[in-house]
């Protein structure tokens, strides 16, 4: 899944969706032959995840 496609399911920005990545808290998808993200799809739990562990608080 293309990052443009993961951040509109998932209620994202692209910038949001780069920032966890370069923070760590998404790890580093595959890329296409293209030099595209390529999500896979359980790609949407972890965003899931992160989005209710900020909602904690610290």
């Amino acid at each position: 899944m293309r990052i443009g496609d993961l951040a509109a399911a998932n209620g994202l920005t692209v910038t949001t969706i780069r920032f966890y990545e370069q923070t760590g808290l998404l790890p580093a998808p595959p890329r296409t032959p293209g030099g595209y993200r390529d999500y896979p799809p359980q790609t949407g739990t972890r965003l899931a995840f992160v989005r209710d562990a900020q909602s904690a608080g610290p």
